[in-house]
């Protein structure tokens, strides 16, 4: 499947692809045309939907180069859902599915300048990008409902959302926070930690998320038995074009592009994670799957075995009987990453932000 054999008009090129097929950006095509290495495009409109609407079919190259790094065989007889999985005897389905902007709202690309300088109200940026993501995961249990739930295929076997926001400009930013919230009704108060010089994040109780127009949605989704057909999320805020930077080969166009990166310590309430700045290309190594979360359903009909997404790379997030947050994270997970770049075509190196970190 070549991904970049042009089949639209270029006034319907989206505009990260139009980024994308630059030929100062090989190293990032190379990625992700490694990542579609064995996907089939069974219903022949893939390469089309890529290059024109682009980040719903980059998160679901992004998800079979998951599975494909984590030998999970996958069977493309089958249509529906996306992925149809196995490993080690074990069978369940995956479907992919992305936050999108309200409607009018801003996309997470081609964002003007007023974007750049981070002047962000998190609470009100946390409270949309919540309300985007119930939004997604409402959606797609529907459609499982609907769909997908009568299938031979599909019948007794986990399910698993892939999610990725892709809702507002600096999305990627929500981290976290956004799922946690909409899955086990917890609040990871860090407004409140900045704003009272806390040494730890406030775990706050929140049951519902308000609408613009007062309505309410009911959070907690894995808290109880209603969602009990979803076993689990596989979610990772850093899959972006970041990624594709960071897992590029370095060459003279990226060479002088710069990451930042926060990682783990060994207790994740800690405040003051690993920081390291202004990391080189040449001496910064990402993973394919860091920044990757699974959230675990307690009420699931068929629990997610977690054994299926073992790797060090991979943080654990469930609940226990009381409520209370398990998280699984190894030392020196990704938590967060940027990228600066160079232009290094323009005469005065003008430096640039990528608007996807």
């Amino acid at each position: 499947m070549n991904l970049f054999q042009i089949l639209v008009e270029e006034e319907n090129l989206n505009m990260i692809f139009k980024k994308l097929i630059h030929h100062t950006h090989e190293a990032e095509r190379s990625v992700i045309q490694k990542w579609a290495d064995g996907f089939i495009d069974r219903d022949n409109k893939f390469v089309k939907e890529f290059q024109t609407t682009f980040e719903s079919s980059f998160w679901e190259l992004y998800l079979f180069a998951m599975l494909k790094e984590l030998n999970v065989n996958i069977d493309f007889t089958k249509s529906t859902p996306d992925f149809v999985c196995e490993k080690r005897g074990v069978k369940f389905c995956l479907e992919a599915t992305i936050a999108n902007p309200e409607v009018g709202g801003i996309h997470a690309y081609g964002f003007d300048e007023v974007h750049l300088n981070f002047d962000i109200d998190f609470q009100e940026f946390n409270r949309k990008s919540i309300i985007r993501i119930c939004n997604s995961i409402i959606s797609k249990a529907r459609k499982y409902q609907n769909s997908y739930k009568n299938l031979e295929h599909v019948i007794g076997k986990s399910l698993i959302l892939g999610l990725n926001s892709f809702d507002r400009p600096h999305s990627h930013l929500i981290g976290n926070k956004g799922v946690i919230a909409v899955l086990y009704g917890i609040y990871l108060n860090e407004e409140k930690c900045i704003a009272e010089k806390l040494d730890f994040i406030p775990h706050e109780k929140l049951d519902f998320i308000t609408k613009d127009n007062g309505a309410e949605i009911s959070l907690g989704f894995f808290t109880t038995p209603e969602y009990e057909d979803i076993s689990a999320i596989v979610y990772n805020p850093l899959a972006t074009w970041g990624k594709l930077r960071a897992l590029g080969e370095l060459n003279e166009y990226n060479k002088m592009c710069i990451f930042n990166a926060f990682y783990s310590t060994e207790d994740s309430k800690n405040l003051k994670p690993e920081i390291n700045n202004a990391i080189p290309k040449e001496n910064y190594k990402e993973n394919l799957l860091d920044g990757l979360y699974i959230f675990h359903n307690p009420y699931a009909k068929y629990p997610l075995h977690q054994s299926i997404f073992e790797s060090a790379n991979v943080a654990h997030i469930s609940i226990d009987e009381n409520g209370n947050l398990i998280e699984m994270i190894k030392e020196r997970f990704l938590l967060s990453r940027s990228v600066i770049g160079i232009d290094v075509e323009t005469s005065d190196q003008k430096q640039i932000i990528e608007n996807l970190k």
